[in-house]
């Protein structure tokens, strides 16, 4: 699998300056989205992808670049970004 740092320089430019806490950013190799997730616990995140995408994930931080990634297993191929 290729690095979190690989994955991250398939958004483009503008849209990684437009990172901001409290979205949620994805890419699921077609199109890019984003949603609003104004103070959610890390917990409700999750819940989130379970209740709409029916699968479990994982979070990943990597304080390095005030970034989580979340890994939704059923779907691997998708790329998840939370600043923080």
């Amino acid at each position: 699998m290729t690095s979190f740092e690989e994955r991250l320089a398939l958004f483009p430019q503008e849209l990684r300056k437009a990172w901001s806490v409290g979205f949620v950013f994805i890419y699921n190799g077609k199109t890019f989205h984003h949603f609003p997730a104004r103070q959610w616990t890390e917990g409700q995140i999750k819940a989130y992808f379970q209740e709409n995408y029916d699968s479990p994930s994982v979070i990943t931080e990597h304080p390095d670049l005030q970034l989580k990634e979340l890994q939704v297993e059923k779907y691997p191929e998708w790329v998840v970004v939370i600043p923080y």
